[in-house]
């Protein structure tokens, strides 16, 4: 019968049994009539537990979970990037025929690389541990001949990453590269489907939203006839709308609205460049395995924008209607996956712009799954925190952006319990994420379970926007468990949900958390490993907020919290005590800013 085998039969008793190895949820790829071992939770889709549920199977235990293991693999995961990236710089100019430096290229496929790195990592220990804890005899590979592993741009490529077929048919590469053991891998038939592509949205948008859409394309049509060669660039800054045209008036310049185009590709993956490309890069020194296994693989899962799609990618950046030669550009969210930005930032940052970044979320400065600095840290000429001096000297403290000059959020003293929670992470980490987070959402649970009857009643759990993409079926689960339950699927704004509730509940680290403290919103968190995921510098901000009653640590302790202050949110909230750790927190992660403009204006003319 069906069990987790690192939580149910000791190791050696489940060896005993010969089994068969899945990697994915395609039952196409199963065996009903023998046992069975599952790679990982992500095989077993909730809609399907009827099926797999009585098979003869066993989850393999999940890799890389605890700090100590995570701290370790971080670290070998860096050294072989480090160690693999001036190469694949090299062999990137060699084929396009430029002469880009480190800092172009980071900035143009730096933060795809370092997820590659993770995932190859995470994939190939996740097969070793599984085939040496279980000894698998057999598993089946589907024979997928013209499937890429090469998606269209970096964004799609984190889809990708926690794909199912995807990822099934990078396991069979692995598989291939690796020594198996006695486990044998049967083929069988593929449909000649091409390769992963992330499918595109279908929500629709109300005619209120076209017509406002089409007046904001009409003015940006109208100011770009006043754009100037050496005006500076601001997208997307966290700023609202009002603020950056305020910002740029300011620094004496016409105001812009930029938007950056979507992508425009039609190439294709040519499985002749990349085997090309990997063979020139595999004959550098391989430090170890998987170092090996890094190079021989990241041509074959590079997207087609840096590779077959680079010209048309280029060409596209040359026709923009952006300043030739910006003084500066400040971004606080394109420097990731916008591939037509980047590639546009790092042409004018090595012509000499500042390249400016303000921060993007919570776990800058605090997270020690981020314990080297993030590549838009290292890129970045200036990088406007939030409020905390880092050890970067582009590090420059400023402001929460995400709230400054907007009306304050207000909540509502006899309003409901809010309850926010997160989604399935994509599988783009050293660890098992999906095994992670099926503790959490237990947790999840757990609180609600201990709450009185009071606030229960007035609780409405706030789902991610993006848990309906992600398989964990989360609503089905929370009304398995109590049918009564207020499910809101993530339609709603949050300032909406906000200003209905009289408590908000985060249940993980967030930004969110910055926001409701900043704006003095009675607030509570509580999430898994402690203070494990903490910079030694952040715990005791952290332990200022667990002292007053705002940070748990157990599903238990928040519930009880909850369910003592239920009736007077106001008079706890308002005590020295809370207030004086709110504050102190957020002076340091989330520090508010009165004249915004003014703040903003001051740090960007300095650095130019």
């Amino acid at each position: 019968m069906f069990t987790k085998a690192y939580a149910g039969k000791p190791i050696e008793m489940v060896k005993k049994v010969a089994r068969f190895l899945v990697t994915t949820a395609d039952e196409r790829t199963w065996k009903l009539d023998r046992p069975v071992v599952f790679l990982g939770e992500w095989c077993l889709r909730y809609d399907r537990k009827h099926l797999w549920s009585q098979m003869d199977a066993v989850v393999a235990r999940p890799y890389g979970l605890g700090q100590t293991q995570k701290d370790s693999d971080h670290m070998e995961a860096r050294a072989i990037e480090a160690e693999i990236f001036p190469c694949l710089c090299e062999v990137l100019n060699h084929h396009h025929g430029t002469q880009h430096g480190p800092r172009f290229w980071r900035m143009v496929i730096g933060h795809w690389f370092s997820r590659c790195v993770d995932v190859l990592f995470n994939r190939v220990r996740t097969l070793e541990q599984c085939l040496h804890e279980y000894e698998p005899n057999t598993t089946v590979v589907i024979d997928d001949h013209r499937y890429s592993l090469a998606p269209l741009d970096s964004y799609a490529a984190i889809w990708a990453f926690g794909d199912e077929r995807w990822n099934h048919v990078l396991y069979a590469r692995l598989l291939q590269l690796m020594d198996m053991g006695d486990c044998i891998a049967e083929k069988i038939p593929g449909d000649d489907f091409e390769g992963y592509r992330r499918p595109e949205s279908s929500a629709k948008t109300s005619l209120k939203s076209q017509v406002v859409e089409w007046g904001y394309k009409t003015v940006r049509g109208i100011m770009k006839f006043f754009i100037q060669d050496t005006d500076g660039l601001v997208l997307n800054s966290y700023l609202s709308k009002y603020l950056e045209i305020k910002l740029q008036v300011r620094l004496g310049q016409f105001p812009q609205m930029h938007r950056s185009p979507n992508l425009a590709q039609t190439a294709l993956p040519n499985s002749t460049l990349r085997i090309s490309l990997s063979k020139a890069l595999e004959r550098g020194i391989c430090d170890s395995d998987l170092s090996r296994v890094v190079r021989t693989m990241v041509f074959e899962l590079m997207p087609v924008c840096y590779l077959e799609g680079f010209a048309s990618l280029a060409g596209q950046v040359a026709g923009l209607a952006w300043p030739k030669q910006p003084r500066f550009i400040f971004t606080s969210n394109n420097f990731d996956t916008d591939e037509v930005f980047k590639l546009w930032a790092a042409t004018k940052a090595e012509s000499g712009a500042t390249y400016c970044v303000g921060q993007h979320g919570n776990n800058y400065g605090v997270s020690r799954n981020h314990l080297d600095p993030s590549i838009e840290e290292l890129t970045a000429d200036r990088f406007f925190t939030w409020g905390w001096l880092g050890e970067l000297p582009q590090h420059v403290p400023a402001f929460i952006f995400k709230t400054a000059g907007r009306p304050a959020l207000q909540c509502n003293p006899s309003g409901g319990l809010l309850l926010i929670e997160v989604c399935l992470p994509q599988r783009i980490n050293t660890w098992d994420s999906t095994s992670e987070f099926s503790d959490y959402f237990s947790e999840q649970q757990a609180f609600v379970r201990k709450l009185d009857d009071q606030p229960k009643k007035n609780l409405t759990i706030r789902l991610h926007g993006l848990s309906r993409q992600l398989y964990w079926s989360e609503e089905e689960r929370w009304l398995e468990q109590d049918p009564e339950l207020k499910i809101e699927r993530g339609d709603l704004p949050m300032q909406a949900l906000i200003s209905c509730s009289r408590l908000i509940v985060h249940s993980y680290d967030s930004t969110g958390i910055l926001e409701t403290l900043s704006q003095d919103i009675p607030t509570l968190a509580f999430w898994q490993n402690g203070f494990d995921h903490l910079r030694e510098s952040a715990k005791p901000y952290y332990q200022l907020l667990v002292d007053a009653g705002i940070v748990h640590l157990t599903p238990e302790s928040i519930a009880a919290k909850v369910n003592e202050v239920w009736d007077s949110i106001p008079e706890w909230w308002t005590q020295a005590n809370v207030q004086g750790a709110r504050k102190r927190f957020c002076d340091q992660y989330a520090k508010s800013s009165k004249e915004p403009v003014r703040e903003m204006k001051a740090l960007l003319a300095s650095s130019f």
